[in-house]
């Protein structure tokens, strides 16, 4: 599948004052590559469609697939105009709509592609769900794979053109496929049928970023607590690093404690108060993601006087 979006150009047609004003996207025409004008539910005998909408002017617009966005938003011209070009849809009912930036979304159109079948990647996944975009990047090391080809028939999934797995394809010209222990890098993914093979879905495993305690601060005193080292202190703030956006909580031997986000840059900073005196505290932080992440432990010892 070879998605393509594009601005159109500035057209001169002239639309209704009411049309340009109407804060509703609406797919007006969907053209074919063969130049035919598709109706709504119509048949297109190209893979290749051309589509044309008006919404707001100047307005960001997504094209959605079966509400699914594909390819990258585009900005409306001057009269609301907008423009999709797609190539190489997958034979089958497709639904497009458009949404634009207030997060108004058109009526659906649907279009029915009756061309050859042929190997194809329909869509990737990470274990949470998450689509992964062709030229998208996961932290993840498994990834699943759907896709189509001949009913019937047999898929090899090559990866970074090596075979890695052949797939039978039901009856309803589907294969879904899992790939694990992907190493960090770059990766080419294609299917293969017997007499055709889909364009390569380009993915980056990002290396993970790992999750510590880099210092613990006390908020009374305003010193650093080093690891396994005493402080008077009942209320602490530790800073450390995670991959950016991650999430869990920081945990002791009795239990969770208090929330982490880590920011756009890989840093998060939580206080941790009341902590009770004359008792060690053994600091961790636990992961929500990315199979439950778990950092070295940092001790402190809570005292109730500086006399220790």
């Amino acid at each position: 599948m070879n998605d393509q979006v594009t601005l159109s150009e500035q057209r001169t047609a002239v639309n209704n004052p009411d049309e340009r004003m109407n804060t509703i996207p609406v797919i007006k025409t969907i053209k074919n590559g063969n130049g035919e004008y598709i109706e709504p539910g119509g048949t297109s005998k190209s893979p290749h469609l051309i589509i044309d909408g008006i919404v707001a002017p100047v307005q960001k617009v997504e094209l959605l697939r079966h509400s699914i966005p594909i390819g990258d938003p585009v900005i409306a011209d001057g009269g609301g105009n907008v423009r999709f070009y797609l190539a190489n849809q997958e034979r089958g009912f497709h639904e497009y709509r458009l949404r634009s930036s207030e997060n108004n979304v058109s009526a659906g159109y649907a279009v029915f592609v009756d061309v050859e079948e042929k190997a194809s990647i329909s869509y990737v996944t990470d274990p949470e769900g998450h689509l992964i975009e062709s030229g998208g990047s996961t932290l993840h090391s498994s990834l699943s794979f759907v896709g189509r080809g001949v009913a019937g028939t047999k898929v090899k999934l090559l990866v970074n053109g090596k075979e890695e797995q052949e797939l039978n394809v039901d009856d309803r010209s589907h294969w879904s496929a899992l790939v694990e222990s992907l190493v960090p890098g770059s990766h080419e993914f294609v299917a293969r049928g017997e007499n055709s093979q889909s364009d390569p879905w380009n993915i980056l495993i990002r290396e993970s970023t790992p999750i510590s305690i880099q210092f613990v601060l006390g908020n009374e005193n305003f010193q650093l607590i080093g690891n396994h080292e005493p402080t008077t202190d009942r209320s602490v703030t530790l800073v450390g690093t995670a991959n950016p956006g991650e999430t869990g909580c920081v945990v002791d031997y009795h239990g969770k404690l208090e929330p982490f986000t880590a920011n756009q840059y890989g840093f998060y900073y939580v206080t941790i108060e009341n902590l009770e005196a004359n008792l060690a505290h053994t600091f961790r932080l636990r992961s929500d993601l990315y199979g439950n992440r778990l950092s070295e432990p940092w001790a402190i010892k809570v005292v109730s006087s500086k006399l220790r």
